[in-house]
């Protein structure tokens, strides 16, 4: 709104007499001005009875009942309206001005929802226009979208991010805050600040078709948030529900007792407060769970719906459940497709890799294998990067070792063969080293170690009782075969590391 339609708005219900006007910003906000306090700002226009202040914002409104002496470096644009009128008038140029920002903000968001049809881009190029982050989380607190633009710094959000769900003990403490549990079912934003967090921040209901799918979530960064944020929160509510059904629906459908089941267990519900017809669920006696996860293309990987359909279809009594970024299926270990199948049910421009938990048999313990899965996928893709598929057995030592490696230093548990041979393959040109790795990777087989190594069973000797000499080590004690095989690992994981 230029200065020209502040005057002709306020000339409706108000005298007015313009001192000076001239070409200028859009006028955002209105305030009183602070002398000495206030610094201007060219998108205000301020309100003020002082009719002489040593500096002059650019748009000025004087409160007064006589029009003042000649100015002296008047701003470029001033006027002076009546004091008893200056409520009316302020109420009714802020009330425009919100209205003016409103529609503006949401006509934008319409465009960006069309243009990049998905809800957690629209979410990404708002936090934007707040400058702050955003969650979009749905009614069970999955991690729906959020803001990487301006990214997450809040500690349990960021943590809630990396899994892509909040965990039980998180919503329980969440539904205990008086603001929730006040919160009526409109669309107003309202504060869901914590006491474990150090940021601010207001959470608002999404709708769609008259039924809650989800929240919005708007943490406070480094500025702080204001009323139009408010606004601006619940205009972006009403655009995220619009989004979610045009391009996000399976938000939208009622999920099974079983999905429910699953899901209560995944976060860490405790199987007592469950309801109880979930506790008569039936289950295979043998129970595997995959996890898989796109590295590229994460949007079109989970809203693929295609994807779950030929996933059911191939394991025709699985339960399969979406996360931001990943699929979970928990299935009968018995009588799988090759998990090579499966994963050419995805698209190939996403890039998948599937992390497999161990077999277990009590489906209480689904988070645990949910982690092994997910501890398959990360260690295992570090060390094996051009590989697609991850079994926790394959793995289990060097997760071992990774979750040590954050308390102590590992390298304290390696056989001192292995700093011997590095030591003498550098001085001497050899390969005792790779030796005795291949010669361990064979289960202490010399025909195998040979085979693996192209050579005469002969030379693999030769170089197996050169090691024995130069270490001083017994190779046919297990102990030390054992030992052997663990430096090895923590050797190989130290080098994904470095």
């Amino acid at each position: 709104m230029k200065f020209q339609e502040v005057i002709r708005l306020i000339g409706k219900s108000s005298d007015i007499q313009v001192i000076s006007e001239s070409t200028s910003h859009d006028i955002a906000n209105i305030r009183l001005w602070e002398q000495g306090k206030s610094k201007s700002n060219g998108s205000t226009l301020y309100f003020s009875a002082d009719a002489q202040p040593t500096i002059w914002p650019d748009n000025f409104i004087i409160v007064s009942d006589c029009i003042p002496e000649p100015l002296h470096g008047s701003p470029r644009n001033l006027a002076v309206i009546p004091s008893d009128n200056f409520a009316k008038v302020f109420n009714i140029l802020q009330d425009a001005l919100t209205d003016s920002s409103s529609n503006k903000f949401y006509n934008y968001l319409i465009e960006v929802a069309d243009e990049v049809k998905s809800t957690e881009a629209l979410i990404d190029v708002a936090s934007q226009s707040f400058n702050a982050s955003l969650i979009l989380i749905d009614r069970d607190f999955r991690i729906i979208g959020y803001s990487t633009q301006i990214p997450v710094t809040d500690p349990i959000w960021s943590e809630n991010i990396k899994k892509g769900y909040c965990d039980y003990e998180f919503v329980s403490e969440v539904k205990k805050l008086k603001s929730v549990q006040m919160a009526d079912n409109s669309t107003l934003p309202f504060e869901v600040t914590c006491p474990s967090s150090p940021y601010r921040k207001l959470a608002c209901p999404v709708y769609c078709k008259d039924a809650w799918v989800g929240s919005l979530i708007l943490i406070e960064g480094e500025g702080t948030y204001h009323c139009s944020h408010k606004d601006m929160l619940q205009t972006l509510s009403g655009i995220a529900g619009y989004s979610i059904l045009a391009h996000s629906p399976q938000l939208l459908y009622r999920t099974s007792n079983y999905y429910n089941f699953l899901y209560n267990l995944l976060i860490g519900t405790p199987i007592e407060n469950l309801p109880e017809a979930y506790r008569n669920l039936k289950f295979a006696d043998t129970i595997r769970l995959m996890y898989f996860r796109a590295d590229n293309n994460a949007d079109n990987f989970v809203k693929a719906s295609h994807v779950i359909d030929r996933l059911h279809k191939l394991l025709p009594d699985a339960h399969v459940l979406s996360q931001h970024n990943a699929i979970i299926v928990v299935s009968n270990a018995a009588g799988q497709p090759a998990l090579s199948d499966l994963i050419e049910v995805f698209p190939p421009a996403c890039a998948v890799k599937v992390g497999v938990s161990g077999k277990f048999h009590d489906i209480h313990l689904l988070r645990k294998a949910l982690n092994e899965a997910q501890d398959a996928l990360e260690v295992g893709f570090r060390l094996h990067s051009d590989y697609s598929v991850f079994k926790f057995e394959d793995y289990s030592t060097y997760i071992m070792l990774e979750h040590l490696s954050r308390t102590e230093d590992i390298s304290r548990y390696s056989n001192h063969v292995i700093q011997q041979l590095q030591r003498y393959d550098e001085a001497n040109g050899t390969e005792l080293l790779h030796t005795l790795s291949t010669y361990v990777n064979c289960n202490c087989s010399i025909k195998e170690t040979a085979a693996a190594m192209f050579m005469h069973r002969n030379s693999v000797i030769y170089r197996l009782n050169n090691i024995r000499k130069i270490c001083d080590v017994n190779l046919d004690d297990p102990d030390t075969q054992f030992s052997i095989r663990l430096s090895f690992c923590i050797l190989k994981l130290g080098n994904t590391e470095s």
